[in-house]
C-alpha cells in the first residue's frame, strides 16, 4: 500500500503495478499490532491481504505528492484532464478506470493523485492499492490507516466497523483512490458513503464488470500508446535517457517494439533489460526470443492474473482457444467467425440450436472483452495485443499444445516433437508445402489440428493420419490441396472438417467412417465437382456448407438422410432434405433443382432462408433472416400453386417469399403472371426485355418496396382500378417506353424515375391528388424529354402533401417547375433542388390570380448548374422559413423578386458562387438584400474588397486622430478600418481603448492577456466580433444598445468569463467554447430585453456548465431563439428543456447534442403542469449520449419533425412520433418527417407500443 503520510515508512520493493510507473513502486510495511493475520481473516473474512500490503497511519496530516513518472502522448493527458473534471462535477461520485494490465492505469492515477492534492476543492486524497485478494475487514483496516482513523482495530465486528469508517469518511471532503481492485464489493459493508458532496472514489481495475458493479457513473478505458513516435520516445527515456541509438540497433530495437504494440509496461521491461547493451548481436539475439515467444517478461505474470480473474473454466478455455487459433492474425476477427469456432471445438456445450448456440458464444465473448483480454472493435470484431498471445501461450503446456502459427516454416515439425501428450497442434498461417512419407505422428490425444492459410500447402501423404484416430477438428481452410489423403476417412472422431478455399480441391475421400461429423464445410472449393462417398451416413451432421463449389447434383435422397441438419448452404444441388432446417442458404444453377428446393420451402414455411438461382454471394451466419428469393437469369416465374410441377421451365416462387429479386426474366410480360405472392414486401426486376404492363397487382397485397431497372418495354404500370395499398417506396429506371407514372398507390410516400427518356411529364395534377395523396417525394433524374413534373389543369383543388422535390439533368425542361398557385396547394414543401437542367428559366412561374408566390415551409433550395436561370420566380416570393441556399453556376441569374427572412447563425446556410453573387442585382425596395449579403459575404465578396489590419503582436492599440504620432510605442489603427485581427501581446484592459472606429465591421482578438471588459465601446458597424483566449475577461456588458449592428458573436478559453452579459439588440449567432467558469450561457431577463433577436446559441466544452438559460421565467415574454446547440458539456445534467421554458422559446426548430454524457432527458415536465406543450422542433440530433433515456417527458409526439438523427444512445427507448393508422393497415409518421438517420444498434433497441411501427417507418430510416 502507498500512503506518503507516515514518516516512519518502511519502503520495500513492489514491481509492477501497472502503468508507466517504474518497477519498483514505492509500498509501505508496518508491523501489525493485535492479533495475526491469520486470526483475522478466519474471525471476519473470506480471503486474505499479503502483508506486504498493508499499511496503517500513526497520525492524520494532508497526504503528500506521490513520485510519478513522466507520460507520453497527449492521450493520458487528456485522460488525467478528463478524470480531474469529473472529480469537480457534484454527482459524479464514483469513476472507474480500466484497461488491460500494464497499460498505465496506476501512473494516470498517480499522476490525479497529485493534481487533486493542489485543488483547493478538496480537503484532502486518499491512496489505497488494492491486492488481488482481500477481505472485507483488511479492506477496512488499509482505508482506515489511510484516512488516519486509528481505532478501528479495536472492533472485529464488519457491521460496527463499517458504521464507524462510515460516520467518519462522511465528514471529509476528500477523494478516496483504490488502486488494482479486481473485485467487486458492496460500500455498505465496507463502510464507504458514496453519495453527492461527500467523499470521492476514483478506483483502477482490469475489469468493465468491476466498474458496471462498483457503480462508476463513469467509465474510462485506459488503451496502449497508439503513436510509434510514443511507443520510441518512452521505450529511449527507459533506455538511455533519450539519446539517439545507431542505426543498426534502432531498426532491431524498433521490430522488438513491434510485439509491444504500445503496452507501457512492455516497453520499459525492454528497456530497462537492454540498458548498456551495445553488442549488435545481443540485440539480434533478443529480436528472435521475442519473435518466437521465448521470451520470459514479468510483463505476461502481471497478464496472467488477468486470465486466472476469469474465473469461469468455460470463459477460460474460450479465451485461450480464440488466442491459439486467432492471435496470429493481423487483421480484427469477426465475432461470428469465433463463436462458430467456439461451436466446432465443443466449448459451448450442451443441445441447443445455431441460433441459441450463437447466444451463448456472445455472453462468453462479452466476458472476455470486459475482462480487457481482447480488444473490441465497433461491437462487431476483436483484436488480440501480441503480448496477450505470448501470455496464452506460457498458460498452455508444451508437452500438450504445439503452437508455430505464423513462424515462417518450410516443413512440418519433425515426428520428435509429436509426442503422444499432445492434444492440439497450431500451425496456420506458414509456407509448408507439403507433408511428405515419413511423418506419421502417434498423437492418440490429439483433438485440434490447424494447418489453415498454409497457401503453398499442396499434398499431405496418407500415413499422416494413420494415428490420429482421436482428431475430433480438422481445419484446412485456404490451403492449396488438391486432394485430400484416404487416411481421413479412418478419423472416426472427427467433428469438424474445414476446406474453406480451397481452391485446388478436387477429391475429398470416403467420409462413410465419420459417424461424429456434425459440421463439413466445402465452401469456396472452386474445383470440386462431386461430394464425398458415404454422405448418407453422416447422420449428426448439422451445418453443411457447400457454397462456391461445382457440384450440381447428390444423389437420391442423400440430404433426407442428413436428420440433423439445422444450417444449409448449398450450391449447385441436389435433392431436398425431408426435415425441417434452421437456416437455409442455397445457390443453385438449374430450374429444376431450384424448383425442388422452392417445395422444400413450403414444408418449412417459418425458417428464414435465401434461394438463389444463378447468382453466387457469401454468406455469414446472420441472427435476423428474411425469406429471400434472388434469381439472376430465368425465362419465365410464378407462385406455386398446387398440382404444378414446374416442368415446363417456370421458375417456381414459395408461396411466403417476403423479399423477391429477378434479373432478366425474358417471358413475362405482366406481373399478373408472377403472383399471387401475398408475404412479399420486397419486389426488385431488372432487364425483363418483354414486361409491358405490373397488370393485376392484387396478387402481391403487402408489398411495401417496389424496384424497376431497365425494362425496356414497360409502358403502362397499373391497370385502370388497381392500387398498391401497401406500397411505400418506388423507383423505376431505364424505362424507355414509360411516358408518365401511373400508378395508384394511396400510400406511397417516395417516388424514384431515373433515365426514361420518353416521359414528359412525371404525373397529372389531379391524378396526385387522387391516387397518391400520401406522397413526400418526387426525385427524376436524366428524363431527356421531360417538359414539367406536375401538368393538368388544377380541376381539383386539395392541399397536398408533397415536400420535396428534386430534379437534375432534364434539358428539355423548359416551363416553370410550379406556378403561384400551384404553391398554394403545396404549403408542406420543404425542399427544391434543380441541377444540371439546361433550358429552365424560371422555377416560380406567375398565375392570372396570384402575382405572389407563398412558401410556407421551404427550408432547402438548390439552384446548380442552370445556363438558362433568369429568375426564381416571376413576381415576388414570400417565405420566412428558408435556412439552406446553394446556387452555383447560374451566370443569367439577375434577381431575388423576394421577401424573406433567413436565417443568420450559420456560415453554411447560403452558398452562392462569386460570379453570380457579383451578377446579381437587387430590388432596393426588397428588405432580403441586407441580410443575405452579410450571409453571402463569404462567398460572394472577399476581404480584399475591405481595408484591413492585421496585427500579430503589439503592446497598445488605438484608432488614429489627426496629428497623433505613434511615438509611445502605441500601434495607431486608420479610422476607416473594416476588417481588425490583432494577436497577443496586447496591455489593453478595455476595447473603449480602442475606438471609435466607425467603420468597423469585423473585429477578432487573440490572447490579450489583460483585457478584463469590453467597456464602453463604439463601434457602430460593428457585425461580427471574435474573442480567443483573453483569460482575465470577466466581463462584456457595454453602455446602452452597445453594439446595434453586431449580428454574430464567437468566444472562446476565457476562463473568468460567466455568463454571457453583451447587449446586442440585433445579435444573430452566439458561439462560446471552453470557457470553464460558465455555468449559465444567458439569464433570461437578459435574453428578452438585450438580445432579443438572437437566432442560435452554440456551446461547447464548458466543463461548469449547468444550464443554457438561467434565472427567472419572464412573464409574456418570448424569445427568438431557433436554435440550441451544445456539445462535450458534461455537467449538464438530467433534463435539458423544461416544458414551461417552451411558450418562451417558441420559434425553436433545432437541437443538436453531443457528447453530453449527464443528460437524461431533453424535454421534461415541469412541476404540477398538467397539460405540457411542446415546440415546433424540426431538426433533432443527438449523439453519443449515454445515459439518454427519453427524448421527451409526458408527450407523445414531434408533429412539426422533419430530421431525426441518433447516434450511440444505447439506453434510449422511444421516439416520440405520433403515428396514426392508415387504411391499408400501416402507420403514417408527422406529414413532416423527411428522414430518420440512425445507427443500427439503437434502432434495434427501440421500443414501440404498435407492432407496425418499425415497418412503417422504415421508408424514412438511413443508417449510419
Amino acid at each position: 500500500m502507498l500512503d506518503a503520510r507516515t514518516e516512519d515508512a518502511v519502503v520495500v520493493s513492489r514491481p509492477g503495478n501497472g502503468g508507466l510507473v517504474d518497477e519498483n513502486v514505492p509500498s509501505l510495511k508496518r508491523k501489525r499490532k493485535g492479533r495475526s493475520n491469520r486470526e483475522v481473516v478466519n474471525n471476519c473474512c473470506h480471503c486474505r491481504f499479503r502483508k506486504s500490503s498493508t499499511t496503517h497511519a500513526t497520525r492524520c496530516r494532508k497526504s503528500s505528492p506521490l513520485l510519478t513518472t513522466e507520460l507520453v502522448g497527449w492521450k493520458s493527458m487528456e485522460t488525467i484532464k478528463k478524470i480531474c473534471n469529473y472529480l469537480m462535477e457534484d454527482e459524479i461520485v464514483t469513476i472507474g478506470i480500466y484497461g488491460m494490465g500494464g497499460v498505465g492505469k496506476t501512473a494516470i492515477l498517480m499522476h490525479v493523485h497529485n493534481k487533486v492534492l493542489e485543488n483547493p476543492a478538496f480537503n484532502n486524497v486518499f491512496w489505497v492499492t488494492i491486492p488481488q485478494e482481500f477481505s472485507i475487514c483488511e479492506l477496512q483496516d488499509e482505508i482506515a490507516n489511510a484516512v488516519g482513523l486509528d481505532n478501528l482495530s479495536k472492533d472485529r465486528d464488519t457491521k460496527r466497523r463499517a458504521s464507524i469508517l462510515n460516520r467518519h469518511l462522511k465528514k471529509k471532503r476528500a477523494v478516496l483512490m483504490l488502486d488494482g481492485l479486481w473485485m467487486h464489493f458492496d460500500y455498505e459493508d465496507v463502510g464507504i458513503p458514496v453519495e453527492m458532496g461527500g467523499i470521492k472514489l476514483v478506483l483502477t481495475t482490469r475489469s468493465l464488470d468491476v466498474c458496471h458493479k462498483m457503480l462508476c457513473q463513469e467509465q474510462i478505458e485506459i488503451r496502449p500508446l497508439h503513436g510509434e513516435d510514443d511507443h520510441w520516445d518512452l521505450f529511449l527515456k527507459k533506455l538511455c535517457f533519450g539519446r539517439d541509438l545507431p542505426l543498426e540497433v534502432e531498426k532491431i530495437a524498433r521490430s522488438i517494439l513491434d510485439k509491444c504494440k504500445g503496452l507501457p509496461l512492455g516497453i520499459v521491461e525492454i528497456a530497462t533489460l537492454m540498458r548498456g547493451v551495445e553488442v549488435v548481436c545481443e540485440w539480434k539475439d533478443l529480436l528472435q526470443k521475442v519473435e518466437n515467444s521465448k521470451m520470459e517478461l514479468n510483463v505476461l505474470e502481471k497478464l496472467k492474473l488477468s486470465y486466472k480473474n476469469l474465473g469461469n473454466p468455460q470463459v477460460q478455455q474460450c479465451f485461450l482457444h480464440l488466442v491459439l487459433c486467432f492471435g496470429e492474425s493481423k487483421h480484427i476477427i469477426i465475432d461470428k467467425v469465433l463463436i462458430e469456432s467456439f461451436i466446432d471445438e465443443g466449448l459451448l456445450s450442451g443441445i441447443a440450436t445455431r441460433y441459441e448456440l450463437h447466444d451463448k458464444g456472445k455472453i462468453i465473448l462479452d466476458k472476455i472483452k470486459r475482462a480487457c483480454l481482447v480488444f473490441d472493435v465497433c461491437g462487431k470484431y476483436v483484436s488480440v495485443h501480441p503480448l496477450i498471445r505470448d501470455m496464452a501461450l506460457q498458460i498452455v503446456t508444451g508437452t500438450t499444445h504445439m503452437v508455430k502459427a505464423n513462424m515462417g516454416l518450410k516443413e512440418i515439425p519433425k515426428e520428435e516433437f509429436w509426442t503422444d501428450h499432445l492434444e492440439k497442434v497450431f500451425l496456420q498461417i506458414n509456407d509448408i508445402k507439403e507433408i511428405p512419407f515419413g511423418i506419421s505422428p502417434n498423437c492418440p490425444k490429439l483433438t485440434r489440428l490447424s494447418l489453415n492459410n498454409n497457401m503453398f500447402l499442396e499434398a499431405i501423404h496418407e500415413s499422416f493420419f494413420r494415428h490420429l484416430n482421436g482428431l475430433k477438428v480438422l481445419d484446412l481452410n485456404n490451403t492449396g490441396l488438391t486432394e485430400l489423403p484416404d487416411s481421413i476417412s479412418h478419423l472416426e472422431s472427427l467433428e469438424a472438417l474445414l476446406l474453406q478455399g480451397c481452391k485446388k480441391l478436387r477429391q475429398i475421400p470416403c467420409v462413410r467412417n465419420l459417424g461424429s461429423l456434425r459440421k463439413l464445410v466445402m465452401s469456396g472449393c472452386a474445383m470440386l465437382k462431386e461430394v464425398p462417398e458415404g454422405m448418407e451416413m453422416l447422420v449428426k451432421l448439422s451445418y453443411l456448407d457447400l457454397h462456391d463449389t461445382l457440384i450440381e447434383t447428390l444423389s437420391e435422397g442423400l440430404l433426407g438422410k442428413l436428420v440433423n441438419l439445422q444450417y444449409v448452404v448449398v450450391g449447385r444441388a441436389f435433392q431436398i432434405v425431408e426435415e425441417k432446417v434452421e437456416a437455409l442458404y442455397c445457390y443453385v444453377s438449374n430450374v429444376e433443382t431450384f424448383n425442388a428446393w422452392v417445395r422444400f420451402l413450403e414444408q418449412n414455411s417459418s425458417r428464414p432462408y435465401e434461394l438463389r438461382l444463378n447468382e453466387s454471394g457469401a454468406h455469414f451466419f446472420e441472427e435476423e433472416h428474411k425469406r429471400c428469393i434472388i434469381i439472376k437469369s430465368c425465362h419465365s416465374i410464378a407462385a406455386k400453386v398446387d398440382g404444378k410441377s414446374g416442368g415446363d421451365g417456370h421458375v417456381l416462387l414459395p408461396k411466403n417469399v417476403q423479399a423477391l429479386k429477378v434479373e432478366w426474366c425474358n417471358g413475362v410480360t405482366s406481373l399478373c403472371e408472377v403472383g399471387p405472392l401475398d408475404n412479399l414486401e420486397e419486389l426488385e426486376i431488372k432487364e425483363w426485355e418483354k414486361l409491358e404492363e405490373l397488370g393485376d397487382v392484387h396478387f402481391f397485397p403487402n408489398l411495401r418496396r417496389l424496384n424497376i431497372t431497365g425494362c425496356s418495354e414497360l409502358k403502362h404500370l397499373l391497370k385502370e382500378g388497381h392500387e398498391l395499398r401497401r406500397l411505400q417506396w418506388f423507383k423505376i429506371e431505364d424505362s424507355k417506353e414509360l411516358e408518365g407514372i401511373n400508378i395508384r398507390a394511396p400510400f406511397l410516400y417516395n417516388i424514384e424515375v431515373y433515365s426514361c427518356p420518353k416521359m414528359k411529364r412525371v404525373v397529372e395534377w389531379e391524378w396526385l391528388l387522387t391516387c397518391l395523396p400520401q406522397l413526400r417525394s418526387i426525385i427524376i433524374k436524366n428524363c431527356e424529354k421531360l417538359e414539367e413534373m406536375i401538368g393538368g389543369s388544377m380541376s381539383i383543388i386539395a392541399i397536398h402533401r408533397l415536400r420535396k422535390i428534386e430534379i437534375k439533368g432534364c434539358n428539355n425542361l423548359q416551363r416553370p417547375l410550379m406556378t403561384h398557385d400551384m404553391l398554394l396547394y403545396l404549403p408542406f414543401l420543404q425542399h427544391v433542388a434543380v441541377r444540371e437542367c439546361k433550358a429552365i428559366e424560371v422555377i416560380i412561374g406567375t398565375s392570372s390570380n396570384l402575382p405572389q408566390s407563398f412558401f410556407f415551409n421551404l427550408i432547402n433550395l438548390t439552384l446548380s448548374y442552370l445556363p438558362e436561370l433568369k429568375s426564381i420566380c416571376e413576381g415576388t416570393m414570400i417565405c420566412h422559413s428558408i435556412r439552406y441556399m446553394e446556387i452555383t453556376k447560374c451566370p443569367k441569374l439577375r434577381g431575388f423578386s423576394a421577401w424573406c427572412r433567413p436565417r443568420t447563425d450559420d456560415d453554411d446556410d447560403i452558398r452562392i458562387d462569386r460570379l453570380t453573387w457579383q451578377s446579381l442585382e437587387w430590388d432596393h425596395q426588397c428588405p432580403f438584400q441586407p441580410s443575405l449579403q452579410h450571409l453571402a459575404r463569404s462567398y460572394g465578396v472577399s476581404n480584399y474588397q475591405r481595408i484591413c489590419k492585421c496585427i500579430k503582436s503589439c503592446d497598445a492599440i488605438t484608432a488614429r486622430i489627426d496629428g497623433q504620432i505613434s511615438g509611445d510605442g502605441c500601434n495607431l489603427l486608420p479610422r476607416n478600418v473594416q476588417v481588425l485581427k490583432v494577436g497577443g501581446g496586447s496591455g489593453v484592459t478595455s476595447l473603449s481603448e480602442v475606438g471609435p472606429l466607425e467603420n468597423l465591421e469585423v473585429l477578432t482578438i487573440n490572447r490579450w492577456e489583460k483585457l478584463e471588459e469590453l467597456g464602453a465601446v463604439h463601434f457602430p458597424q460593428l457585425q461580427g466580433l471574435n474573442i480567443n483566449w483573453c483569460f482575465k475577461l470577466k466581463r462584456l456588458s457595454v453602455e446602452g444598445w452597445g453594439l446595434p449592428h453586431l449580428h454574430w458573436f464567437a468566444i472562446g478559453n476565457s476562463q473568468e468569463l460567466e455568463v454571457i452579459d453583451l447587449a446586442a439588440p440585433n445579435l444573430k449567432f452566439m458561439e462560446v467554447w471552453s470557457c470553464r467558469k460558465m455555468k449559465r450561457v444567458v439569464e433570461w431577463d437578459w435574453l428578452i430585453t438585450r438580445l432579443l433577436n438572437l437566432n442560435s446559441i452554440r456551446i461547447s466544452f464548458c466543463e461548469k456548465l449547468e444550464k443554457i438559460v438561467g434565472g427567472p421565467l419572464p412573464i409574456g415574454a418570448t424569445c427568438l431563439l431557433t436554435e440550441i446547440g451544445i456539445e462535450s458539456c458534461n455537467n449538464m445534467k438530467g433534463v435539458l428543456l423544461t416544458h414551461d421554458m417552451l411558450p418562451h422559446i417558441r420559434y425553436l426548430h433545432h437541437i443538436r447534442i453531443k457528447d453530453c454524457k449527464g443528460i437524461k432527458v431533453i424535454i421534461g415536465t415541469a412541476p404540477n403542469m398538467t397539460q405540457p406543450s411542446f415546440p415546433k422542433l424540426a431538426r433533432l440530433v443527438l449523439e453519443n449520449l449515454p445515459e439518454l433515456k427519453r427524448i421527451c417527458d409526458r408527450m407523445e409526439s414531434c408533429d412539426h419533425i422533419q430530421y431525426i438523427k441518433i447516434y450511440k444512445c444505447p439506453k434510449l427507448k422511444r421516439i416520440p412520433l405520433r403515428l396514426c393508422a392508415l387504411d391499408n393497415g400501416l402507420l403514417s409518421p408527422p406529414l413532416s418527417l423527411g428522414k430518420i438517420w440512425i445507427d443500427r444498434e439503437t434502432w434495434q433497441a427501440l421500443e414501440w407500443d404498435l407492432p407496425l411501427a418499425r415497418v412503417s417507418l422504415e421508408p424514412f430510416i438511413e443508417f449510419f
